[in-house]
Order: C-alpha cells, then sequence, then structure tokens
C-alpha cells in the first residue's frame, strides 16, 4: 500500500517490533484464521451451506493455489479428495 504515511508506517514497525515472538505468531495465526474462515463463507456463499467438507477443501486450495497448480493438477486434486471422501 502507498497510502499509508512514512510515520504511521514506522510507528506500526516499532509496535510490532515491541511485540514477542510468541505475540507475534498469535497475532499472525489470527490473521490466517480470519482470512480462512472468510474463504469458507465465500465458498459457501457461492455453492451453499451442504457442500461437503472434501469438497470444501478442494475449493479452498482452489482458491489458494489454483493459479500455481493449474487445472490438470486441480482436477486430479478433486478426484483424489471426492475418492478419499467415499472410501471412508
Amino acid at each position: 500500500m502507498t497510502d499509508t504515511p512514512d510515520f504511521i508506517k514506522k510507528k506500526q514497525f516499532e509496535i510490532n517490533k515491541s511485540k514477542t515472538i510468541k505475540e507475534r505468531f498469535e497475532i499472525w495465526e489470527g490473521m490466517i484464521n480470519f482470512g480462512r474462515r472468510l474463504a469458507i463463507v465465500r465458498i459457501k456463499k457461492r455453492l451453499g451451506n451442504d457442500i461437503s467438507e472434501m469438497e470444501l477443501r478442494y475449493e479452498l486450495i482452489k482458491e489458494y493455489y489454483g493459479s500455481e497448480l493449474g487445472p490438470e493438477r486441480l482436477a486430479e486434486l478433486r478426484h483424489q479428495l471426492i475418492n478419499q471422501f467415499y472410501a471412508t
């Protein structure tokens, strides 16, 4: 972002640096979990709340890594996840 003034960036850095490693990881974990929950809500809004756990896993992988994996690998993963779901 380029809209944050330099003195604010410096203050943010000082605040983050003053935290312990444990506190930094807790903040990071909270941000990651929040992002994941938002992604799940977005997926369920698009596909419905009755989506299976395996389908949800596939959709999360697709959302996070789809462009890096490509359509062929995504198709393989979907097949593997669906087979795993029905094998149990």
